[in-house]
């Protein structure tokens, strides 16, 4: 198992509300596990200060690395960043390097009140570097604080993993097979039990304008570097219940 763990809060009453769709944790789960990094949890939380301080010191406490996306734009219900101050005790204020950067970056005169905002943030953070629209996430402990916007997210985020400890990437193969999720049910779990380094899940899918099923079985490993005799001994699992395999 990967020793580096993370844990991402999605923090917005417009995901909560299903108004926006959450596309960064996605995204960014497919990210960690390339770089070795085990996610452990994703949590959606409202835009509420006491909320978001009791969720990031849990993360904080538990995960190796915190990702939290959204609530640090110019607003008033922007309030990730004041939260996040009060929950490690820092002074919410003016990062000079961050508000250099705004002030820089807007015309002259259209630098106001609710861009500046993008400059406060705990006192002792370290910024993050945002190349698209200038205003800047920033790093406190082993939180990682981003914006919620998918395309500056996602910029943002690839950076940064250039630059933090990595692991192994987690070895994944996926088989296909045109038997139900049912008949291959007992057989799947015989070969679980037999292999405890490695995850085995089945996920059942239906197409109803090919009229086809099946069912896509996904072998996944921290530990092992080698996943071929366990696929072999599905594909033979499946050979014997009468079904077809193969590897997607």
């Amino acid at each position: 198992m990967s020793k580096l763990t993370a844990g991402i809060i999605v923090i917005g009453d417009e995901i909560l509300s299903g108004r926006t769709q959450d596309t960064n944790s996605n995204f960014m789960s497919k990210q960690l596990i390339q770089a070795g990094i085990k996610l452990d949890e994703i949590r959606v939380i409202q835009d509420n200060r006491d909320s978001i301080i009791q969720n990031i010191l849990h993360f904080h406490k538990t995960y190796t690395y915190v990702f939290t996306t959204g609530g640090i734009g110019p607003t008033h219900d922007d309030i990730t960043s004041e939260s996040i101050s009060s929950a490690f005790n820092e002074k919410y204020c003016f990062h000079p390097k961050a508000f250099k950067i705004l002030e820089e970056h807007y015309p002259k005169g259209e630098f106001n009140e609710g861009r500046q905002k993008m400059a406060k943030m705990p006192e002792n953070a370290k910024l993050i570097i945002n190349p698209l629209t200038a205003a800047p996430g920033f790093v406190i402990k082993n939180v990682y604080v981003l914006p919620g916007v998918p395309e500056i997210m996602q910029k943002m985020f690839v950076s940064l993993l250039r630059i933090i400890e990595k692991g192994s990437p987690k070895k994944t193969i996926t088989l296909n097979t045109n038997l139900y999720e049912s008949t291959i049910a007992i057989g799947l779990a015989t070969i679980q039990n037999k292999y405890l380094d490695c995850s085995i899940g089945s996920y059942p899918y239906f197409n109803y304008i090919n009229k086809t099923s099946g069912v896509h079985i996904v072998v996944s490993s921290w530990s092992l570097n080698n996943l071929d005799n366990i696929v072999e001994e599905i594909k033979k699992m499946i050979l014997l219940l009468g079904g077809k395999s193969s590897i997607v």
